[in-house]
């Protein structure tokens, strides 16, 4: 199963910009680590409007 979603947690600031746009409902917040964090990368519309409010570029889709 393809995984479309990378998310960089060294530079992801938990800002929760991806997760409230993500239409597909794949993102979310990790309390313990404070990181974005994926559910099924491979649901992903590809669209990548994650990575365009991604303020710390942190999400690459490809």
């Amino acid at each position: 199963m393809p995984n479309y979603v990378t998310i960089n947690e060294a530079t992801c600031t938990a800002c929760g910009n991806c997760v409230s746009l993500c239409p597909q409902g794949i993102l979310y917040i990790d309390e313990a680590t404070n990181k974005c964090k994926v559910t099924d990368g491979s649901k992903c519309d590809r669209l990548k409007g994650c990575e365009r409010v991604c303020k710390s570029k942190s999400i690459k889709i490809s």
